[in-house]
């Protein structure tokens, strides 16, 4: 059989399967989540299942007993992504660098503030991952919301 048959057939396979056990061929999948408090948890692993198990599990460990690890996650594959708290709204975004997951980030914050919350508080970073799943630190503030007393 082919090699392109074959990639077709899996990712057939992977989509009938709704793609949760599917291994990742030339990344591990990242997934990350965030809680309303800024607890958060990151992993990677090769099945998506199993990062998402671990992410939930080391966010846990931070938050503590009461916690709402795992109501918000995202999943990347090779991909940058960054997770900001805006009081207690969490955003989380992915993009192919850095610049566009920032962007992408700050276009949920505008929508977020325009339609929903308009006295959104201002964002900050809470972690920040790179394409291989690494924490990368930063204690940048990214916000479009207004600045209050000034």
């Amino acid at each position: 059989m082919s090699g392109s048959i074959k990639c077709i057939l899996i990712l057939f396979g992977c989509h009938v399967m709704g793609a949760i056990e599917c291994k990742a061929e030339d990344h591990g999948w990242t997934v990350i989540t965030l809680t309303r408090d800024g607890s958060w948890g990151v992993a990677t692993d090769s099945a998506q299942s199993q990062a998402i198990a671990e992410a939930i599990r080391r966010c846990k460990a931070m938050a503590g007993p009461s916690n709402d690890c795992g109501a918000q996650f995202m999943t990347a594959r090779a991909g940058w992504m960054v997770a900001n708290l805006c009081g207690d709204h969490k955003l989380i975004a992915s993009g192919s660098s850095l610049i566009d997951a920032e962007q992408e980030a700050l276009n949920r914050e505008i929508s977020l503030q325009l339609f929903y919350v308009p006295d959104l508080p201002p964002c900050k970073r809470i972690v920040t991952v790179d394409p291989t799943g690494a924490i990368v630190s930063s204690n940048q503030q990214y916000s479009t919301a207004r600045e209050r007393g000034r």
